[in-house]
């Protein structure tokens, strides 16, 4: 036995002695105790003995977790209304097989990732109930989810902010999203139609950004109530039947064809039309900004992008360099000054005709060699068509242009031996890929 032991400790020196001769690291295996699992029977998860608790009921689960925990549902159905009010993130195995009959509820909190479920009616009568709502909420996640047969599939209330509501199937509900007196929040690339009255309901809201959304086969598949918000690119099927409410007057349902409206909304002609990018949500010390990434035109720049951001490489990076109406520029440096090597190493000069340097825009900063960029970026501010060609733009804001202001206009100095660092840092907490 002991013989065996020392030949098993000889092989794993051995091991690691070439792991780390060619550069790379031991795989380390996922921690399953900072895992929750949920089975509603006990019986088709792995329980055996490797996991002492799998829990029955998701409430359960979220009761017990705690800060940035990991519930996974497996599939089954699970006969509850939930309520989530801390950060945590909760995913089903499959969509079409994790069935909620009943509500989720995600109230005062923030960063919670809520995805894989289909949210359906109870047994018993939820007319008045929305499958899920956001109750003063930020920086939330409900994407890939299946919404159906409540009064209200998603509804955002109480300034629930900057969040994230993406590729749902919302459908055969009384409404399908409600959005009240909430600001910030992207809708993007879900497919809403056959809600029996609306669609969407906009109700006293600013600033939310939908796009690239399937919205059709209602009643009124849009009603505006004295809302200001951004609604483009979106595929409204062969009828718009568009509602607006300015104060106490109304502007009955219109089959939209006025030239006005068209050039407002930017219709798509074509459900083929909607394009589903990557977004990557960038958070700072000053608000956060909501990107789009093209990685169809730009492949190679989209992917050393995302991968940096998948390895949490820009955490607690700052904007060093920021120049008001020409770019901010980060993704190099510390607060110290510290140069952050990538470790993907150069990528070469990539563009396309179609991703320009709009205001906004995403590219990426390089030496006067064209194929020396690596992890630093930058972010426009303004169009900056003087640089298109020359640098890699892959990407753009849709949602934040006021955090871009916000540090395009702070005060700079000569720091770290270099200009225009910000007198007060302006850090980039985390980049999350969506």
């Amino acid at each position: 036995m002991k013989s065996q032991s020392v030949t098993i400790l000889l092989t794993i020196l051995l091991l690691s002695s070439f792991f780390s001769s060619v550069g790379l690291t031991l795989p380390i295996s996922t921690n399953e105790e900072s895992i929750i699992y949920v089975d509603d029977d006990n019986t088709i998860g792995p329980w055996d003995g490797s996991i002492q608790h799998p829990y029955n009921s998701i409430t359960d689960a979220v009761n017990v977790a705690v800060y940035n925990q990991h519930v996974f549902v497996y599939s089954g159905e699970y006969k509850e209304s939930i309520i989530v009010n801390k950060n945590v993130k909760i995913t089903g195995e499959n969509k079409n097989e994790t069935i909620i009959k009943g509500t989720v509820e995600i109230r005062q909190t923030s960063d919670v990732i809520f995805s894989g479920f289909s949210i359906t009616e109870n047994d018993q009568s939820l007319s008045d109930s929305s499958a899920i709502t956001l109750n003063q909420t930020e920086n939330t996640q409900i994407f890939d989810n299946i919404i159906s047969k409540h009064n209200i599939g998603i509804l955002l209330i109480e300034e629930s902010n900057n969040n994230l509501i993406k590729e749902n199937l919302i459908t055969q509900n009384n409404i399908g999203l409600d959005i009240c007196s909430s600001s910030f929040n992207l809708i993007y690339g879900n497919q809403i139609f056959k809600n029996q009255k609306t669609n969407i309901i906009l109700y006293q809201s600013k600033q939310n950004m939908i796009t690239q959304n399937s919205i059709q086969n209602a009643e009124k598949n849009l009603q505006f109530h004295t809302s200001k918000d951004t609604i483009n690119q979106n595929y409204w099927g062969s009828s718009k039947n568009i509602q607006i409410f300015t104060g106490q007057r109304s502007i009955q349902p219109l089959n939209i064809d006025i030239p006005w409206i068209k050039i407002l909304f930017h219709p798509l002609t074509s459900s083929d039309q909607i394009s589903i990018n990557h977004l990557a949500i960038m958070y700072t010390s000053l608000g956060s900004m909501t990107l789009e990434l093209y990685k169809n035109q730009m492949p190679v720049t989209t992917q050393n992008f995302i991968d940096l951001a998948n390895l949490d490489f820009f955490n607690n990076l700052v904007f060093h360099r920021v120049i008001d109406d020409f770019v901010i520029q980060g993704g190099g440096y510390d607060i110290n000054g510290n140069n952050k090597e990538s470790p993907l190493g150069t990528i070469p000069l990539e563009t396309h005709p179609d991703v320009t340097h709009v205001d906004g825009a995403i590219s990426m900063a390089r030496t006067s060699d064209p194929n020396s960029a690596t992890s630093q970026f930058f972010i426009c501010d303004g169009d900056q068509h003087g640089l298109d060609e020359n640098y890699a733009a892959f990407g753009k804001i849709i949602i934040g242009f006021q955090t871009l202001r916000n540090i395009s206009s702070v005060e700079t100095t000569r720091k770290n031996f270099m200009d225009d660092w910000p007198v007060e840092d302006v850090v980039i907490t985390n980049v999350l890929i969506v």
